[in-house]
């Protein structure tokens, strides 16, 4: 009896650590209307952001949050993204996230005369091998409006994270950076 008593005391200690661990793992960030993203969901995102930058807790829950309203909004909106067709879990999420940004740019409209006005600022850039101008043509319109769209891209995102945000009424709770 003896020797089953320190077996039992180490099996309470590392149930306990475990149990501890779980409950971190579901303790929620940021809530809203139909919106719950928990720690899981922070740790998925540092994984999948890992090869590019460590963000800070704070841009990390951001990040996670705008990402997981993107979905959402993808979702309800029914928008096609074949990349998310073969995932699950918060691989999906990223995957709908991308296709509903990627959607809101294809959608952006550019003021009347944004494209002949970028063309000529930026002359230097389009021009041939002797110099001479290239022509404007619908090829060199669509290359334009790519670069100025890839301008816009966080200026629109910041909206649409911000209109979601009030539309979902997310609050991110106090743990969350």
């Amino acid at each position: 009896m003896s020797r089953l008593i320190p077996a039992i005391v180490v099996f309470l200690i590392l149930s306990a650590g475990i149990a501890v661990r779980v409950r971190a793992m579901n303790q929620i960030v940021a809530r809203g209307e139909g919106i719950v993203v928990t720690e899981a969901d922070l740790a998925e995102m540092r994984k999948a952001a890992l090869p590019f930058f460590v963000p800070t807790r704070k841009a990390l829950v951001e990040a996670t949050v705008r990402t997981v309203l993107f979905a959402r909004e993808a979702e309800e909106e029914g928008i096609a993204c074949k990349v998310a067709a073969g995932l699950n879990g918060f691989a999906r999420k990223l995957a709908l996230s991308r296709c509903y940004i990627r959607n809101r740019l294809q959608g952006a409209r550019l003021l009347k005369g944004a494209i002949l006005s970028y063309y000529r600022v930026h002359w230097r850039q389009f021009v041939d091998e002797k110099g001479r101008d290239l022509p404007l043509d619908e090829c060199l319109k669509k290359q334009i409006r790519g670069r100025i769209l890839a301008a816009k891209r966080p200026i629109i995102e910041e909206a649409e994270y911000r209109r979601l945000c009030r539309k979902f009424s997310v609050v991110i709770q106090k743990n969350g950076g």
